[in-house]
């Protein structure tokens, strides 16, 4: 039996569309449902992946997985995550997030490994993949698949484990243009990042349909928004 770690991260309080989903988020893994708030996110999640490793042992955990406060997720989400990381062989197995605004973006995509420049895609890109997709799925070979920490689930029982932690990396850039700019590396793209220098098989699936909740509810399951492709954050 799969024993899972489930990672609830919160600041303030869960939304009543989450509960389906916790309550109910498998019927055959043996589970740990473990909340922890805070403001200081990456602080949050490394509490949580602490907490963890230091149950591996006494709970026998074969997975750890997280589902964010504001995603909606039905029933069953954890069963369909585990049934396609034993299909693909993966490590990590990441649900479609779609980013909370008007132009249709999610926080999947592709980075570059040598420029580090990232391109997400769009809720529309992403409906012409395969349900369950690496990098290589999406037509970019060269470069590493960014998912996003929402919904996902990863093997706990490999020796990298030990060796992870979550941060966001900020930094101030002058361009060319000689005007100063805020850049961030959130902590999901770093992470994923960080499992591609490891050779980590990361992938993402849309088999579970997933809303992100905010001023309204952004959907990963059907084509809108008004970008088909990612112009880039100065359009």
């Amino acid at each position: 039996m799969k024993s899972v770690f489930l990672a609830v991260p919160h600041y303030d309080a869960l939304i009543p569309q989450a509960l389906p989903g916790l309550m109910l988020p498998s019927e055959s893994a043996r589970l740990s449902i473990n909340l922890e708030g805070g403001s200081l996110l990456a602080m949050v999640f490394n509490r949580l992946w602490c907490a963890a490793l230091n149950a591996r042992r006494s709970k026998e955990l074969t997975h750890f997985a997280m589902h964010h406060a504001d995603i909606q997720a039905p029933p069953g989400w954890l069963d369909v995550l585990l049934a396609e990381m034993e299909r693909t062989d993966a490590d990590v197995m990441a649900a479609i997030i779609a980013i909370k605004d008007g132009r249709g973006l999610t926080t999947t995509g592709v980075q570059d490994p040598v420029s580090s420049r990232i391109r997400r895609f769009t809720v529309r890109e992403v409906l012409n993949f395969p349900e369950t997709f690496d990098v290589a799925a999406t037509g970019y070979h060269d470069e590493r698949l960014m998912v996003n920490t929402g919904l996902w689930v990863c093997d706990f029982t490999k020796p990298w484990v030990e060796e992870a932690c979550f941060n966001i990396r900020d930094a101030i850039h002058q361009g060319d243009d000689g005007v100063f700019r805020a850049r961030a590396l959130s902590e999901d793209w770093n992470f994923s990042g960080w499992c591609a220098q490891r050779g980590l098989k990361v992938f993402a699936t849309r088999k579970v349909p997933v809303v992100h909740h905010g001023r309204a509810a952004f959907k990963s399951d059907e084509p809108w928004g008004d970008w088909s492709t990612d112009l880039g954050d100065s359009t």
